[in-house]
């Protein structure tokens, strides 16, 4: 678990987090959480993370100290760091059933636990491309941004030689979404970055 829901609507919701520096989710990454409904899984795309102000001004001290010194810094930034996170409905999943790449039938509740998905987990989700179009009419986020830096991912999730087919058929997916816009296609897809080898 990396935290719990603070709010939610049909389209999106917000979860609050207390994770170690390294820990911290990433803009793109594929998260899950639960709906009372059928006892569904519902997946999303984190595309906003901020940071909230802490709680005793030490950070905000910090800043306009002309004399900080570093151990302060560096002890201040080694704290667990409360972020807000905003992640983007495009699935659900009901028990034992297929994956439905659209919005949820009902938003997650207050203080749903939520996960970070596994590679193998991404990996099933992205078999299927249909959330592209979820991603591309979201308003309140730079959309393609975020599905390169999701396709990125689902491409690294992959064992090295299947990555390259997988990021073409990105391609070909926002190729027929994005029909007449040449420069936009071209802009998304020199955004994703993934390494052949690893």
């Amino acid at each position: 678990m990396i935290g719990r829901v603070i709010q939610a609507n049909m389209r999106s919701f917000v979860f609050g987090t207390r994770v170690p520096e390294s820990d911290v989710p990433v803009f793109g990454a594929l998260v899950k959480t639960s709906i009372r409904h059928r006892q569904a899984t519902l997946y999303g795309l984190i595309y906003d993370i901020a940071v909230n102000e802490d709680d005793d001004g030490m950070t905000r001290m910090l800043s306009v100290a002309e004399d900080a010194r570093e151990e302060d810094i560096d002890w201040q930034r080694s704290r667990l760091i409360p972020l807000n996170v905003s992640v983007l409905c495009v699935g659900y999943q009901e028990q034992g059933g297929p994956i439905h790449r659209q919005f949820p039938p009902q938003p997650p509740i207050a203080l749903s636990e939520i996960e970070c998905c596994e590679n193998d987990e991404l990996i099933q989700f992205t078999e299927q491309l249909d959330h592209f179009q979820l991603v591309l009419d979201a308003r309140d986020t730079s959309c393609d941004e975020l599905l390169a830096a999701s396709i990125s991912q689902a491409a690294g999730a992959r064992q090295a030689g299947l990555r390259r087919d997988f990021v073409v058929g990105c391609g070909r997916e926002l190729a027929r979404l994005l029909m007449g816009d040449a420069l936009r296609i071209e802009r998304i897809m020199r955004r994703i970055r993934w390494d052949e080898r690893a």
